[in-house]
């Protein structure tokens, strides 16, 4: 309890910063996931991000969520609102070849989604990410980064098991100005969760720059074992999007594993999300 609520001083800490010192993101993600020929989940995310400094920024990450089940011989759907991560990111560029860029966020989850009716955790989640990014060449990047729970539920995505370390091992390249691609590979390593096997995916990922920071991105992942989500698609508008990388912008499955985080995990949606309470 004294780290949630440490953290959460220091995510609202931000607003004490002077405005002028400030300036302000936005976007929207559109997103569904097909675990399995019986659960599958759709979400609509939205994120504001104030950049408190050029290395430090504080991102909100509402969402809502409608997941539908028919493990149980019918299908049940329910939506809401969706648990809020709430996230203090920070970057530092490193001297020497490559443009080597560090970075960790911490991330609060609130439990505003109802856990009664499967669509939240019902408790408070801390994670911790960080990462490295390098830069082989002037339109090249190529990182590596890992996200953990350090408390609760709540901040650990629904496509990774709850208890597990997410590793994500990623490529981008700017075609042009306007257009960057992206290919990842991320698994779950640790020990594996009752509720949940550990996962493996690939992905891709595109982004268009429409005008200034004005961008539209397309991302989608492949499960290659029996425990990841069978495929996962989003769509993205905006100037920052659902999961913001401290070290990637262009990161497709930080995009997708974020926008992910309010909703449902898959182990409750059969036995929860068809309750009469809801």
């Amino acid at each position: 309890m004294r780290v949630q609520t440490s953290l959460l001083v220091l995510l609202t800490g931000g607003l004490a910063f002077p405005m002028s010192a400030q300036s302000v993101s936005a976007g929207v993600t559109a997103g569904f996931a097909h675990f399995n020929a019986a659960q599958s989940e759709q979400m609509f995310t939205g994120i504001v991000q104030v950049h408190l400094r050029s290395w430090l920024s504080l991102s909100a990450i509402p969402s809502l969520v409608r997941v539908s089940d028919s493990s149980a011989g019918q299908t049940v759907t329910q939506s809401g609102l969706g648990d809020l991560p709430l996230v203090v990111a920070t970057d530092h560029t490193l001297p020497g070849v490559w443009s080597p860029v560090i970075g960790a966020a911490l991330v609060a989850t609130l439990p505003t989604g109802s856990s009664s009716c499967g669509l939240g955790s019902g408790e408070t989640g801390v994670g911790l990410d960080g990462g490295l990014t390098v830069a082989p060449a002037e339109q090249w990047q190529l990182s590596a980064s890992a996200s953990r729970n350090l408390g609760g539920l709540g901040s650990q995505s629904v496509l990774s098991a709850p208890r597990a370390t997410a590793l994500r091992l990623e490529s981008a390249y700017g075609i042009n100005d306007r257009w960057t691609a992206g290919l990842a590979f991320g698994a779950d390593v640790g020990a594996t969760d009752s509720t949940q096997a550990l996962s493996r995916v690939i992905g891709a990922g595109g982004s268009y720059r429409i005008a200034g920071d004005m961008a539209v991105t397309l991302d989608a992942t492949r499960g290659l074992t029996s425990a990841s989500p069978q495929w996962v698609l989003s769509v993205g508008l905006g100037t920052v999007f659902v999961g913001p990388s401290p070290v990637n912008p262009t990161s497709p499955l930080r995009r997708l594993r974020t926008g992910f985080v309010g909703g449902v995990k898959r182990t409750r949606s059969a036995t929860k999300a068809g309750t009469a309470s809801c």
